[in-house]
């Protein structure tokens, strides 16, 4: 999960974001197998698996548009904020 998390972190907005991710993740897999909770082996097809999914099911991040979810005493909805 944490690689896909980075995978996800890095095609949505760029590498300034997905770098610290990835460490955090490389450092979650290498304190898994310290602890052992996983193989070597288990840590890698995680990472492979997970960073496969991160980056093919995340979109890249558009700033013309705005999704601004909101809820109220009444109910609730979905404000649509779009740039031209």
């Amino acid at each position: 999960m944490s690689f896909a998390a980075a995978a996800s972190l890095e095609k949505r907005y760029g590498w300034e974001a997905g770098l610290p991710a990835l460490l955090v993740a490389s450092f979650v897999g290498v304190a898994r197998v310290r602890a052992d909770k996983h193989y070597v082996h288990d840590v890698l097809a995680g990472a492979v698996i997970g960073s496969a999914s991160g980056f093919l099911l995340t979109s890249r991040h558009d700033d013309r548009v705005r999704l601004t979810p909101w809820a109220g005493s009444g109910g609730g909805g979905i404000d649509v904020a779009m740039r031209f």
